[in-house]
């Protein structure tokens, strides 16, 4: 029987299991999405990216890759998408697709926690960040809280000298010291 891409044997559907139907289903009805999402982030849209990314980490209408997901993530970080810079944090936490290193998931759960308004999502980004205090030494946790300084500085100079992109949240001059 010749098979063409929307013709799948009842044989295939049961090698690939449910898992591997839903994923073969989903990927057919969000391929259009995943292709306009991935246009918008080549552009530079931080949404977009930070959606891409989420695209790789869940493995929606492409192949789950943490790898991918980390790279349009740090892009949409960049560009100061707090989610970004949460996700960012909790990937260097797991060691999903970076090597896990607990200084830079406080890091960037510290500059989450400094972007959020009040309320449930900066609330989450502490909790993650004071979860990882438990795991890190003193030095480690003040290394942590240097490269934040040292990524808001580099980000207000970037956007200074950039005017045409927005400053997509209120960027404090220097992250407060954890006081735990």
């Amino acid at each position: 029987m010749a098979a063409n891409a929307l013709t799948i044997s009842a044989n295939e559907i049961l090698n690939m299991g449910m898992k591997g139907l839903l994923s073969t289903i989903s990927g057919f009805f969000l391929k259009p999405g995943f292709d306009a999402a991935r246009k918008a982030a080549e552009q530079g849209n931080p949404l977009s990216q930070f959606n891409l990314g989420m695209m790789y980490y869940k493995g929606r209408a492409v192949r789950q890759d943490y790898i991918e997901a980390v790279k349009w993530w740090r892009l949409s970080a960049e560009k100061g998408f707090a989610e970004a810079l949460n996700n960012l944090g909790m990937m260097y936490g797991n060691g999903d697709g970076v090597p896990q290193d607990y200084v830079e998931a406080h890091k960037w759960f510290d500059l989450a926690a400094s972007h959020h308004p009040p309320g449930r999502k900066h609330r989450n980004s502490v909790r993650d960040r004071d979860f990882l205090v438990n795991k890190m030494t003193s030095s480690q946790i003040a290394e942590a809280q240097w490269l934040a300084r040292e990524w808001i500085a580099v980000f207000e100079k970037r956007e200074k000298g950039n005017r045409t992109s927005p400053i997509l949240f209120p960027v404090p001059s220097m992250i407060p010291a954890y006081a735990g």
